[in-house]
């Protein structure tokens, strides 16, 4: 197992009941599996309880022994799984396969190829500094997300996929809970990474993973799952209600934007419901969190988010930004490779005067667009945007053929904006649920093609 103590900064942690739930969740995703019509049982089973247990399930890495640099992670299980899925599906499977010379790979995989091929030459440029294992690193995780991906996209099983969606939501009604159990009756509740402050001291709830942005981004896709796949009005309501407030305990504004942005997004685009009913919706919504806040209108104003986020100058990321502005023009064609460049180092403690920030173990450049850039440079910059605008763009197109194809549109809207003041990029959580529904959505793109 890993280290613990890499996980936990405080000590009123029970560590059993991360492993009680983790039994819970084998038990559900067991379950789950069971009563799916999926062909690919093994396989979903794993990815079942991987999407139940969120990334507290870090917990269960395991070192390989007299191997300092590789160890065994869920994420890395899931990978290895699919790409070992993907050689018996290639080469040792008995289904007929159709080649329809006239199918055009989609611009958005262009892009992705072409990004990986960028990173892999900075690597190779850079791997004086990073070194081999890191450099090593840094292109499986490249080819770790293309194998997802492909995966996905291979197994063309609808039951395979709406498992994945059930798995979704019910890991998030799960996470719901343990959010609210965070905020009213202990806040170190199966809680591991970070522990920042919401109001007063109130702490805001990670859920199931290791941060605030994690729990709430996982929440919003669950949403977009549930008001595609769930029938039934009352539960759809009852659902999408307790996400959104689960969603507003976290107290991420990027994660308030993504929200309504995907509301609005649905229900004009996908549900043409009238402008007229979503404003009152909106401004009945605003009434009840301006009266709830009266309540705590001092501890809020006098937070360390009012402080720290609402109004903030944004110096301290714009100092991030300079730094890449300032020094990509030196190495515009692959970058500095890591964060093991002395240029990274000596910029970065300048403008946190924090070493931990400086050695990478903290912090970042708060977005991926700027870290892809200062990393691995320009071409991989513009191949990387290209890819995620053009993902969005080819599902916008899908999704009216096909209504489970709303789900990488949305994830897709999400997963671009985010990168905006956060980094996820490959095998970050956010990256490998981006990489599942691009999948997905091929996935059933080829279904449909092929009938």
């Amino acid at each position: 197992m890993i280290d613990i103590n890499n996980y936990f900064s405080w000590t009123n942690v029970q560590l059993s009941h991360f492993f009680i739930y983790f039994a819970v969740a084998a038990l559900i995703a067991f379950f789950l599996t069971y009563r799916s019509k999926t062909k690919y049982k093994i396989e979903l089973y794993f990815i079942s309880f991987y999407l139940l247990t969120g990334n507290i399930n870090e917990l269960l890495t395991i070192k390989i022994p007299g191997i300092s640099f590789f160890e065994i992670q869920p994420t890395r299980f899931i990978y290895l799984m699919l790409g070992f899925f993907i050689l018996r599906k290639t080469f040792f499977s008995n289904e007929v396969r159709t080649y329809n010379a006239n199918k055009k790979t989609p611009l958005f995989l262009i892009a992705l190829y072409a990004f990986v091929g960028m990173l892999i030459i900075s690597v190779i440029a850079n791997i004086g500094h990073m070194g081999f294992a890191e450099g090593i690193k840094v292109v499986l995780d490249a080819v770790a997300f293309l194998i997802l991906v492909i995966a996905l996209r291979l197994m063309k099983d609808m039951p395979s996929y709406q498992l994945i969606g059930k798995s979704i939501i019910v890991g998030a009604v799960i996470t719901s809970c343990v959010s609210f159990f965070q905020v009213f009756v202990d806040p170190y509740f199966l809680r591991i990474g970070d522990a920042r402050l919401a109001f007063g001291t109130l702490l805001r709830p990670n859920g199931l993973f290791d941060a605030e942005y994690s729990n709430s981004y996982f929440l919003i896709i669950a949403i977009a799952w549930t008001l595609i796949t769930v029938k039934r009005n009352s539960l759809k309501i009852f659902l999408v209600c307790l996400f959104s407030l689960a969603v507003v305990s976290t107290f991420m504004r990027m994660s308030w934007i993504i929200l309504i942005l995907v509301f609005i997004t649905y229900f004009i685009f996908v549900e043409k419901v009238a402008i007229e009913k979503l404003l009152l919706a909106a401004f009945t919504g605003l009434v009840i969190l301006l009266t709830t806040s009266i309540f705590y209108y001092q501890d809020f104003m006098k937070s360390s988010f009012v402080q720290e986020r609402l109004t903030e100058s944004v110096d301290g990321r714009k100092g991030y930004y300079a730094i890449v502005y300032d020094n990509i023009g030196k190495k515009p064609l692959v970058g500095y490779g890591d964060i093991n460049h002395e240029v990274y180092y000596v910029n970065m403690l300048r403008i946190t005067n924090s070493r931990e920030r400086a050695d990478g173990k903290t912090g970042g450049f708060h977005s991926t667009y700027f870290s892809v850039l200062f990393f691995y440079g320009f071409p991989a910059f513009i191949c990387f945007t290209l890819f995620v605008i053009l993902t969005v763009v080819y599902f916008a197109r899908a999704y009216k053929s096909n209504l489970y194809l709303v789900m990488p549109f949305l994830v897709g809207i999400l997963y671009l904006v985010g990168n905006l003041t956060n980094t996820f990029l490959f095998l970050s959580y956010l990256s490998v649920l981006y990489a599942i529904h691009i999948g997905i959505g091929m996935g059933i793109k080829n279904i449909k093609e092929e009938f």
